[in-house]
């Protein structure tokens, strides 16, 4: 047994789930990481280079497409949260039912 399962085992024993739900966030991430190299490196070949590419493994192409697809579905969503709570700040209220102004500090 690897130490990661060892610890994973004696945490579970201990009726631990913190340390298998940071292994599940390092290796989203870690996911994630892979994911943007992979779409930079696509967009870096030359339109030859993809269709053989395609040619040679139209399934590897397909997955490609999954993974960037739902990639996107997440970041679309996230985008939706993040604006509505921006909106939801930007029409609040004072206490003196004047509108407030929002103080955006974007990009830094």
């Amino acid at each position: 047994m690897g130490h990661t399962a060892s610890y994973q085992a004696a945490a579970a024993h201990a009726g631990y789930t913190v340390f298998s739900d940071l292994i599940a966030a390092e290796a989203s991430h870690i996911e994630d990481v892979q994911l943007a190299r992979l779409a930079g490196a696509v967009l870096s070949k030359s339109p030859a280079d993809m269709a053989a590419l395609a040619e040679d493994n139209p399934e590897l192409f397909n997955d490609w497409i999954g993974a960037f697809v739902k990639k996107k579905q997440e970041a679309d969503a996230a985008a939706r949260l993040w604006s509505a709570a921006i909106a939801c700040l930007a029409t609040t209220v004072a206490a003196d039912s004047e509108p407030t102004t929002p103080v955006l500090a974007i990009g830094g």
